[in-house]
């Protein structure tokens, strides 16, 4: 086992007085960098990590995540029933676009779940 563990060391040595300088620099910034994936992943894997790889960039943080808020959950439209309903305690029923010649719609809008927005259709 000692000897094994010798010719291993003195391959590494010998390895590492042949690889140029700046070679050595880039691999100890890449080890650097992965210090905190696993093992296994690191065997498995059959990706070169260079230093301009997507992982090793840093992510550009929005300010309302750094100030820990939750960007609103963006909704496309309102889904067209014949008989709206309320879905949750949150929902309101609003009357718009009312004039002198019509009634107007009725909407469900919900400030809780944007999904439960809802417009009555046409009869």
């Amino acid at each position: 086992m000692s000897n094994l563990f010798r010719s291993l060391a003195s391959s590494m040595r010998a390895l590492s007085l042949a690889t140029p300088r700046a070679a050595v620099n880039t691999t100890k910034t890449v080890v650097s960098t992965h210090q905190t994936r696993c093992l296994s992943q690191g065997i498995l894997s059959r990706h070169v990590c260079t230093p301009m790889c997507s992982h090793n960039r840093p992510v550009a943080v929005s300010q309302s995540a750094k100030n820990g808020l939750q960007p609103k959950q963006q909704s496309r439209g309102m889904k067209v029933h014949s008989a709206i309903k309320k879905r949750c305690e949150h929902c309101k029923v609003v009357r718009r676009k009312a004039n002198k010649r019509q009634n107007g719609y009725l909407y469900i809008i919900c400030p809780a779940n944007p999904r439960h927005k809802q417009r009555q259709g046409y009869r």
